[in-house]
């Protein structure tokens, strides 16, 4: 079906003059996961994956994917004849790089309203000629529909500020210049409302101008309930359809205008641009305040990680005595999943990554019910999932024996645990960023010529999506550069090396980190992490010959910490086995 797919879109390239189409895995509103309705790219290669480029051509079609999926890519587009440019290996030229190279002077067709404007400028810059149509929708049957859920208040008790609060903030910082938001994220975050349009990250599409003081929120006015629409009225927030965005901005003349020309779509630019418009391409001040958790916030978030170390420990206790060789990945997905809806969670965080030996070498690989690999008493198994609590978002990741493991898998297990430990021990100056740090949680891996070809940290959402920018904790550069943002106190990330040996298997270990004040003396105010997560690790998987006794310490202490946080919220049959799974090495 994805050959017929094609060859209908280069039908429709040919009619409108062009010699390359770009597609991407985003949305309106440049978001990572997206509804169903923008997943355009699965439509036209088979690629399930929450990131990549299409440059589909007159010939031939190329996928360009980063290091987390690369396997994958083989396996779901090669079939169907879609050629995979994985970057970060020799030789591999990124999107533009690659266009410049082979199509200079020839027509690049794309959507304005899923490409963001630095993409957009960036192809202009090299001499590529755009021209913006969505040239795809009409060929795309049975086509999901756009969410119409009702959208939904967070209260103050969990967001730790008021939307009234937070708007003054906002336009107080702004002063008498226009802020333009297609971020959901931060869309949600500044007026404290949340929805179901897209999967495990509860936002609702929607965009916002803050214009003279005005807060235009377009959302379609039935997906709010009496009440909350009053609320939204008293605090200044002014509802527009949905549809009439681009209309509004049209009208808009001879203001200072903010943008992110990362998190802005290009037919937001081509709306604003003329009519005496100053536009000025900043990271949005919203971000920043999204960014640094506020002490609710915190204290929120230190309790979900609680609820999500009992549902994850249950987890394990079921794991040890169910019968390996009966169960599936699926299988065990679907257990992890249950126990923490059952709990305290009222989602899962994103969908459950449940890899068996081998397979947990794809970084993002999926089990399915018509695809999933039978467990055994052998070898490892890797998962990597989370929660969403009204408290906030969880994100872990533990690799564990299902029985015996050779030398070889123990020795690069413990040499990621003492990376992942590098990381979240590590105190350093207010200044320092996540490109500068990015090296602690390698330097053990690069000895033995060994690499993970991902980011190490991701910041994570409160009860938003499950990667966040900033921070980013990760050495090179990315377009978006929020490597380069600072630490700052309240900020939390992921913490997540790992190892993966194709057709071998795969290794991870992952905590949740907050940055926080540490020391103060006259070279200035020093920070480190407190650990949020509240689980175990697998001590038969550790090797102590390659452990120093600092590491060994640090080890014994985190599981204390376990221990001790979880104990108040077990039975006596869980806290026993939480006993036995911290005992010192």
């Amino acid at each position: 079906m994805v050959k017929e797919h094609l060859k209908s879109l280069k039908t429709a390239m040919e009619k409108e003059g062009m010699d390359v189409y770009y597609l991407n895995t985003s949305d309106y509103h440049m978001s990572e996961y997206v509804p169903e309705y923008f997943k355009t790219i699965l439509y036209f290669s088979g690629f399930t994956g929450s990131l990549a480029t299409l440059l589909v051509t007159r010939e031939d079609t190329y996928i360009f994917v980063d290091g987390r999926y690369h396997l994958q890519a083989d396996r779901q587009c090669l079939e169907n004849d879609v050629k995979v440019v994985k970057l970060g290996t020799a030789g591999a030229l990124d999107p533009i790089a690659f266009l410049k190279k082979n199509y200079a002077g020839k027509v690049i067709g794309l959507d304005g309203r899923r490409t963001g404007v630095k993409f957009a400028k960036q192809l202009k810059k090299e001499g590529l000629k755009i021209l913006s149509k969505d040239i795809y929708s009409d060929l795309i049957i049975d086509r999901a529909p756009l969410s119409k859920d009702k959208v939904w208040e967070l209260d103050e008790k969990y967001s730790g500020l008021s939307r009234k609060k937070k708007i003054e903030l906002i336009t107080y910082c702004l002063g008498d210049k226009v802020h333009i938001v297609n971020n959901l994220e931060s869309i949600a975050y500044l007026l404290n409302l949340r929805g179901n349009d897209i999967l495990h990250t509860p936002v609702f599409l929607s965009y916002l101008v803050i214009l003279n003081k005005e807060v235009y929120l377009f959302c379609d006015i039935e997906r709010f309930d009496s009440e909350l629409l009053e609320e939204l009225y008293d605090d200044g927030v002014i509802l527009r359809p949905y549809d009439s965005y681009y209309d509004f901005l049209k009208q808009i003349a001879d203001k200072k205008i903010l943008i992110d020309e990362n998190k802005v779509n290009y037919e937001t630019y081509l709306s604003i641009k003329g009519r005496g418009n100053r536009i000025y391409d900043m990271t949005s001040i919203i971000e920043e305040m999204k960014a640094v958790k506020n002490p609710v916030e915190q204290e929120n978030m230190r309790l979900a990680h609680i609820y999500d170390g009992v549902a994850v420990l249950r987890f394990l206790m079921w794991l040890e005595t169910v019968d390996k060789n009966s169960i599936s990945e699926y299988d065990a997905k679907c257990k992890i999943d249950s126990l923490r809806l059952e709990y305290k969670a009222i989602d899962l965080s994103f969908s459950s990554i449940v890899a068996y030996n081998e397979n947990a070498a794809q970084m993002h690989y999926a089990p399915s019910k018509d695809s999933s690999t039978m467990l055994a008493d052998h070898g490892i198994l890797l998962f990597d999932t989370g929660g969403h609590y009204p408290e906030g978002s969880t994100d872990i990741t533990r690799t564990v024996a299902l029985g015996p493991v050779d030398d070889e898998v123990k020795m690069w297990f413990t040499l990621v645990l003492k990376s992942m430990f590098n990381l979240s021990s590590v105190k350093f100056l207010q200044g320092m960023n996540g490109n500068q740090l990015d090296i602690l949680a390698r330097k053990d891996l690069w000895a033995r010529g060994v690499d993970y070809r991902c980011g190490t940290g991701h910041g994570v959402g409160y009860l938003l999506a499950v990667h966040e920018s900033p921070p980013n904790v990760r050495h090179g550069h990315t377009q978006a550069g929020s490597e380069l943002a600072p630490f700052k106190p309240g900020m939390i990330c992921s913490d997540e090396p790992g190892v993966y040996f194709d057709g071998k298997f795969g290794i991870r270990c992952e905590n949740m980190i907050l940055c926080r004040k540490d020391e103060l003396n006259e070279y200035g105010q020093f920070l480190s992490f407190e650990t949020l997560t509240k689980v175990p690790f697998d001590t038969r998987l550790i090797d102590k010959r390659y452990l120093e006794k600092e590491d060994i310490e640090r080890i014994n202490a985190y599981h204390e910490d376990v221990y001790e946080s979880l104990l108040p919220y077990l039975n006596e049959e869980e806290a026993q086995f939480l006993r036995k799974l911290t005992e010192k090495i």
